[in-house]
Formats: C-alpha cells, structure tokens, sequence
C-alpha cells in the first residue's frame, strides 16, 4: 500500500465539503434508482413495491430534515445555514437504503430520529459525532423493531439469512441448493434478489464507489482493504473446512459488505483522517464482520463491526499522529501485525465450525396426515399437515424450537390457515421479522403437498 504525502507548499484544493456530499447523494441515488427499476420489472414484486420504497425514502429524508429543523429551534440556530452544513438528507437515504421495502414507515421515522439526535446531535452536530448515524438507526431497527413490518409487502428470505440460518458454512455439495433460491453467484452480483433496498446489487455498488473513488468523495483505500481482508479470511476459512471457492464470494456479495464499504466505512467524519488510520479502521471492520456472522446470533456483521470501530477511531488515531513521512516505517509495522492477528483471531473462531449438509425434511404420513420436521433458525419445527384431493386442508404446528416473540409469528393460527386450500402451483408468503420459521412452514407443507402427489 502505498502513501503519498505532500509536504508545503500546499495549494488550495476544490474540493468542498459541500461538493463531496452533493455527489456522495447523487451516489446513493443511482443505487436507489436501480432498486426502483428491479422492483418495477420484477414479477413478484410489481410497481406498489416500487411506489412503496419511494414513499419510504421521502418518509426518511423528511424526517431527518424535520428533526434538525426542530433541534434547530429548541437550540436558537439559524435554520438554514445548519441544514446546509449539517446534510441531515444523507443520513435518512442511508438508512432507508440499508432497509427491506416491508419494513413499517413508523420503525423508520422512529429510527430515523433516534439516528439524527443520539446519533449526531446529542454530539454536537456534523463533524462531531463519533457513531456513523445511519448505523445507528438500522441497529435500532435490529434491536427494537425488526417485527414492525407491512403485511402486503413481502420480500422473502435472503441469501444472508438464509446462509445465516446454516451456521454461515456449508458443504460444497449442498450450497448449490441455496445458490439456486437466488439465481447463482452471477446474479447475487447483479442484485436481483430480496434485500435490503440499496444492498443487494454489488455491481451497481462498485460502480458508483468507483465513480466516487475516482473523484475524491470517497478515499478507495477502505473499500478496497476492507473488501481484500473480507476475501482473504473467509478464503483461508473455507480452505480450512473444505469448502469452494464460492465461500469467500458468497461472503463478498451478500449482506452490507459492499454497501458498508463504500458508504458507510468511509464517512470522514466517524472513520480516523490519516491513511494509516484508514487502513486500519477497515481491517478492523472485516475481522468483526467474520467473527460477528460466524459466531453471533445475528445474520450480517457489517453493521456493528462499522459501530464498535467507530468506538475505535480516537485510539488508532493516537496510534498514528504525527510527522507521516517519519512515522511511515512504523505504521506499515502496525498495519502488518494487525492484519496477520486479525486474520487469524478470525481463522480461530472458526475452528469449531463444520460445513452443514442441507438436507430435505423428514415427512412421515399416516393416510392424509403428514408429519414433518422442518429446519427452523435454532432447532427443527415439527408440524402436522391434512391433505385432500392436492390441496391443503389443515396446518398445525406440534413442535416449536424457534424463538418466542419472534419465530412464533410465523406459526400464529392466521398464518397457518392461510395454507388452507393451497396446492403445489401456488405460491407462499414469508412472514417478515421471523423468515426462517416461515420457511420451515412452507417447507413443510410442500413437502406434504408433493408426499400426497406420488
């Protein structure tokens, strides 16, 4: 990696605050207008999804802009001159990016708040804030509102979760049967798959980043170490446990790896100033990124692994202050012994993994009666399903090993009965905030469907 430092002379430089934000939003837009043309063209989503995601931005950028407003005039500032140097807006496109078009429009407005004031101005404003506010807000959602969803608005399962729910490693014969719900690794870098709305389309995310890199808005060192750390721990993991050379891939183009590297991990004011620093800060996030998927209960990483680095920033500034010419020595020092400890702290936490063989349920009839079990996210649902003449005529859940308040949604006396009358051609709705329990219902109940047909 190379540095490149300018002693004095120094000449003015162009490039703004104001310009480099004003592109950073062009930015994010192009990648919310490819997330409209996929949900307009798509035919299982349909132009409400698309209707329903701009209604969504609007509702987030408005709200950012409202509560700074409102700060505004509980602190006597001048209104106009804060939002043109505070960019509430990009905060609110952010965080409606980085979430599913099903979720509630109250949890974002609500999140969104939360995002501006603790994550910006109980700080002091732009500049100040040591958390990326849009992280802030999404980890609100996670924490407190991930059921608050719109029940006519169904994504379905991701290829995040869905990984997610086998233990983040599977078996070279088996990753075929999750690749194939998404259409391959080719169109996971494409983005035509359920996700977050401005996370799923790796290409169009480069694309931009490229553009962004190339004009100075965004500093390319952190994408590109971020993203080449990512690679090579999950590589060696996958070396380790057998597994192709899908797996570091898969672990590149799902999830917010390249949305979080491009533009979260490189908001100027949340991440340290110096190269060095930067290098750091970015390998720092895909060793938490690793361990976070591999070893938490949560399905991504990249979210908190960019907030406990930003708790991070004050000490690997200190770490690298002063003269940079003299320091360089020391700091590719530094940058080395970190990488190698990273990677295999992360090497090391998986070591207890084993690549899971995905197999079907175990259906058991009794005339009309089948019982299933079906895997669920933390152990296997068990449900019995009455067929007749090819349709379903009674869903019940027997055994439940998902968690209460969360995948017990998907097993509600309404969601069930909505299975009532469904054949083999039609399709089935995901309930949002507890995908996994939802899969293993339709799961079930196919399998039912198709034990009756033979």
């Amino acid at each position: 990696m190379k540095f490149t430092f300018k002693p004095s002379p120094n000449y003015r430089d162009t490039l703004s605050t104001g310009r480099i934000m004003m592109e950073l939003t062009a930015g994010l837009l192009v990648v919310f207008a490819f997330t409209l043309v996929l949900y307009a063209t798509n035919a299982d989503y349909g132009a409400s999804y698309a209707i329903r995601a701009v209604f969504l931005m609007v509702a987030a950028v408005v709200t950012a802009c409202v509560t700074e407003i409102l700060w505004c005039l509980a602190t006597k500032k001048d209104i106009l001159s804060t939002l043109k140097s505070s960019y509430p807006w990009v905060t609110g496109i952010i965080l409606a990016l980085m979430c599913q078009v099903n979720i509630d429009v109250y949890a974002l407005i609500a999140s969104t708040i939360i995002a501006i004031v603790f994550g910006k101005l109980v700080f002091g404003g732009f500049g100040q804030n040591i958390f990326n506010p849009a992280a802030v807000g999404r980890a609100v959602i996670f924490a407190s509102f991930s059921g608050k969803v719109a029940a006519d608005f169904v994504t379905g399962a991701t290829p995040t979760s869905t990984i997610a729910s086998n233990g983040w490693l599977v078996a070279n014969n088996s990753i075929n049967v999750i690749l194939d719900q998404f259409g391959g690794l080719g169109n996971l870098f494409i983005g035509n798959y359920p996700g977050a709305m401005g996370e799923t389309s790796a290409l169009i995310i480069l694309l931009v980043g490229a553009f962004l890199a190339w004009r100075k808005v965004i500093d390319w060192r952190v994408p590109v170490t971020y993203l080449a750390t990512l690679f090579i721990i999950t590589l060696l993991i996958g070396t380790l446990h057998g597994v192709g050379f899908w797996y570091p891939l898969y672990h590149l183009l799902t999830g917010g790896a390249m949305f979080g590297a491009v533009f979260m991990m490189t908001d100027p004011v949340t991440n340290p100033t110096s190269a060095p620093g930067r290098i750091l800060f970015a390998i720092g996030c895909a060793v938490l990124t690793v361990i976070i998927r591999i070893k938490a209960n949560l399905p991504e990483g990249v979210l908190y692994s960019i907030l406990l680095m930003n708790m991070m920033t004050p000490m690997i500034e200190k770490l690298t202050d002063g003269n940079q010419i003299k320091m360089m020595k020391k700091n590719l020092v530094s940058i080395g012994i970190f990488f190698v400890a990273g990677v295999a702290i992360a090497c090391a936490c998986s070591l207890g993994m084993e690549a899971q063989e995905i197999s079907g349920p175990s259906v058991q009839a009794q005339g009309n009666v089948y019982t299933i079990e079906a895997k669920g996210y933390q152990g296997t649902n068990v449900f019995e399903v009455e067929v007749e003449n090819g349709a379903v005529v009674r869903v019940e859940c027997v055994t439940f090993e998902d968690t209460l308040g969360i995948g017990d949604n998907a097993t509600s006396e309404d969601y069930l009965n909505s299975f009532v009358g469904k054949t083999l051609n039609d399709e089935f709705d995901i309930v949002s905030g507890a995908s996994y329990t939802s899969n293993s219902v339709i799961e079930a109940v196919q399998s039912a469907l198709e034990a009756a047909g033979k």
